[in-house]
């Protein structure tokens, strides 16, 4: 339950260093642009987890965003209940981010799982590969593309550069790669509180019941810096935000106009 509950709520979000020696153009194609670090409460336990959300631009209009979590001190025994780590690779075309490649890393019953979605867009669908422990990657299933189809990553991305929208007053559904049932995402954007720009979020897995309710206070570039749920038998489990000083001071619209300026450039020459 917890690997869903630090996933939605970075999801929902209002939700390497050039090598040396590398050319000035080379490392402007890889820089660090955002590193957030969070940090996770557990009913009356402060600290029982640190979160990482960064994002790197790789290339030009190719950008690599990674989440990583670790538990602190004694709840290292949460470890089965955290994700090691989720990783997309996105391309950034007429200002919208497009998943490529989606990693996830978790612990499941003793058992560290990597799973891939590779999407295709020239076949119109989404790959599943899926491994145990150090076993090779195997095709698990293939899922046809219809309508965008986001992983959390890109998803939480997209939120903050505008390319979907979520604006006060708005519920929004949006498609959420499979696991491998199908999934869809319910966001209630809330009204401006002390807190930040309030959000409520269900998540829906095939025919199951919902997950949620989950609760984002999202700061003015849409970066949550607030986030709850509640668990039975702990209470709450919350986060919030311990550097707000690194959130991209210029937004990530920069992104999506640089994507813009260099398309016309390319069909002027």
């Amino acid at each position: 339950m917890i690997i869903r509950i630090v996933g939605v709520w970075l999801l929902v979000a209002f939700l390497g260093w050039a090598q040396a020696g590398a050319s000035p153009a080379a490392a402007a194609d890889r820089a660090n642009l955002e590193d957030l670090q969070y940090r996770l409460s557990l009913g009356f336990f402060d600290d029982v987890a640190r979160v990482h959300l960064s994002l790197q631009r790789v290339g030009p209009d190719r950008y690599r965003a990674r989440f990583t979590g670790a538990a602190q001190g004694a709840w290292q025994l949460l470890k089965k209940f955290l994700p090691e780590s989720y990783e997309s690779e996105m391309a950034l075309e007429g200002g919208r981010l497009k998943p490529l490649l989606y990693r996830e890393r978790f612990y499941k019953k003793g058992q560290r799982v990597s799973k891939e979605y590779r999407f295709d867009y020239s076949r119109q669908v989404v790959e599943v590969w899926r491994g145990v422990d150090s076993r090779e990657l195997r095709k698990d299933s293939e899922v046809p593309l219809q309508g965008p189809v986001y992983d959390p990553l890109t998803l939480f991305y997209n939120l903050r550069l505008g390319a979907v929208a979520a604006a006060p007053g708005q519920t929004l559904k949006v498609t959420l790669v499979p696991t491998p049932e199908p999934r869809e995402m319910v966001l209630s954007v809330g009204p401006q509180t002390g807190q930040g720009c309030k959000t409520m979020i269900f998540v829906r897995t095939g025919d199951g019941p919902e997950d949620g309710p989950y609760f984002v206070f999202a700061g003015p570039q849409k970066v949550p810096l607030q986030a709850w749920v509640r668990v039975l038998a702990f209470g709450k489990l919350a986060g919030e935000l311990l550097n707000p000083g690194e959130i991209m001071q210029e937004g990530l619209e920069g992104l999506a106009a640089s994507s813009q300026l260099s398309s016309s450039e390319n069909l002027t020459r």
